[in-house]
């Protein structure tokens, strides 16, 4: 059996597996047999159980690469090759299980898999040898179980903080010789001891035991590599640097203003900012400000360097813009952004040069536009426009003259991001430090919780998000998972109940998440996965 640390339910089967082995050995009747069928059943079952979940680790995976391919992408390979070789192992346990079986017992074989249930020669005591020991099959699982171990002890860092889980790899996969029970006695070939004079019961037993240890080292391995996906973040995705320009293009004698700085910046870190000719721009709440008067038509270029001490490390960003100064023509900006979205007001800004705002008639090809002040309009799309052209007329000379255009794309608003929260004042607030979509806490601060909240990250829109239904799933001893649905963004006195369940160590996955928005689209969110610690 695996060494290390292991769960209450792991100790617990292993003990029972033992008395049973040592039962056998005194000859007890067969209803010891039928009683390794209890412990293999909880064992398929333990099993099962870590594949689910697992599973829904992957799609975490899934949905963060989609999100930010250059960012998770490295952290997703390592995930995608974990899998393949987990499952390579894991199939080759199952390959052994159903030779032994099917040498006296086909019957026993369902699907593909073992119903130890079904087999009627629990008590044989000599093909699981033939099989494991005779034809190599032990020393073939064993160089296997060795890989593997090698493989994730390479990939897991080799940092104080993650001498636990390398602990439990090491305990789960062991494969040491079993040592003598007596002075003078060989040690006991790990293949031998686990395989060989054992029932047909006692060695399937013990693969599925192999087989719930490795999805059980395969789950904490996942979760180690979604923590570092996050883990050398400056409090935002991407880092890089930004230049925000008030206008795209200035005429003769007007003076060209510009903001440069890091997007989603941390307001704590002020960066330098260096021009190429080695001035240093002035910061104003962390944006480099650079300014310059033109008296001449034409593209001019500008940039330099920005640089960041973010503890200790030196971040260093090169930036180069361009702007056009040029006679008079139509200035059409969204104040948001060049897209618009159903579902929200579009704030849009519109203006001639030259032209009194009273004389300006901005025309939309798709949706509506709606004056709120002085060359501020609001725009409100449909749900089927995929464009929409914004083009601004004046009123000149009694007529109307073409100034200007400018096509928007039309989209959907983003889905947000489902996270915990706990309620502050009447607001709504995220944990400090807790990631988006995992995490870990103490189980006083996650009773502490009121519930979640959805967020659509790094969108230039306020926009408001309310979770309208989720579900808390958490492995329950025994191997049953508890399950429990909120109809609401609340977590229910149900699922707190859960929670008080729980140990450290333990993982609560919540689950189904569904959150409107203002457009009336339900969209189902990501899952968000929390470790006890």
């Amino acid at each position: 059996m695996g060494h290390g640390k292991e769960t209450p339910r792991q100790k617990m089967i292993g003990m029972m597996y033992l008395v049973l082995t040592a039962l056998l050995a005194m000859n007890v009747s067969k209803d010891v047999l039928d009683a390794f069928v209890i412990v293999d059943k909880g064992l398929v079952q333990t099993t099962e159980n870590f594949a689910a979940k697992n599973e829904g680790i992957y799609g975490t995976f899934d949905l963060a690469y989609s999100q930010n391919p250059e960012k998770v992408g490295d952290w997703k390979t390592r995930a995608d090759e974990v899998q393949s070789k987990t499952d390579a192992l894991y199939e080759f346990l199952n390959e052994c299980k159903v030779e032994i079986v099917s040498v006296k017992d086909e019957d026993a074989i369902v699907d593909g898999v073992v119903d130890l249930d079904l087999v009627k020669v629990k008590d044989d005591n000599n093909t699981p040898g033939e099989i494991m020991i005779t034809k190599g099959k032990g020393a073939e699982l064993k160089v296997m179980i060795e890989d593997y171990r090698h493989y994730l002890e390479e990939m897991i860092s080799h940092d104080s903080a993650f001498a636990p889980l390398m602990e439990a790899i090491q305990g789960n996969l062991d494969t040491h010789d079993h040592p003598a029970e007596k002075a003078g006695e060989q040690a006991h070939p790990w293949e031998s001891y686990n395989f060989e004079h054992l029932p047909l019961a006692g060695v399937v037993t013990q693969l599925s035991a192999i087989q719930a240890n490795v999805r059980n080292v395969e789950s904490d391995v996942l979760g180690y590599l979604l923590q570092q996906v996050d883990a050398k973040d400056f409090k935002v995705n991407v880092i890089d640097a930004v230049v925000l320009a008030e206008h795209s293009n200035v005429f003769k004698g007007q003076e060209y203003r510009a903001q440069v700085f890091l997007a989603a910046y941390d307001s704590t870190k002020i960066p330098e900012v260096v021009l190429e000719s080695g001035e240093i721009l002035p910061v104003e709440f962390g944006k480099g400000i650079f300014t310059a008067t033109s008296s001449s038509e034409g593209t001019k270029t500008w940039g330099g360097v920005l640089r960041l001490d973010n503890d200790g490390e030196i971040i260093t960003r090169k930036f180069e813009s361009t702007y056009t100064v040029s006679a008079a023509n139509a200035v059409i900006s969204a104040t948001k952004m060049n897209v618009l979205y159903r579902g929200v007001d579009n704030p849009v800004s519109v203006s001639a040069s030259g032209v009194p705002e009273t004389a300006v008639r901005p025309r939309i090809t798709a949706g509506t536009m709606n004056r709120v002040s002085a060359g501020n309009y609001i725009v409100k799309c449909g749900p089927k426009e995929i464009t929409s052209t914004v083009s601004v007329y004046a009123d000149l000379d009694g007529k109307q003259s073409m100034m200007g255009s400018m096509l928007f794309r039309v989209e959907n608003l983003p889905d947000p991001t489902a996270t915990i929260a706990k309620r502050v004042g009447g607001k709504d607030e995220i944990p400090t430090g807790f990631r988006k979509g995992s995490g870990s806490m103490a189980l006083r601060d996650l009773l502490g919780l009121n519930g979640l909240v959805a967020i659509a990250d790094d969108f230039l829109f306020d926009v408001q998000y309310e979770v309208t239904e989720f579900k808390v799933n958490v492995l329950g001893s025994g191997g049953v998972n508890l399950i429990e649905l909120s109809e609401g963004k609340d977590f229910t006195s149900k699922q707190k109940n859960i929670f008080r369940t729980m140990r450290p160590g333990q993982r609560v996955t919540i689950e189904d998440i569904r959150a409107i928005g203002p457009d009336g689209v339900v969209r189902d969110v990501n899952v968000i996965s929390i470790k006890i610690i």
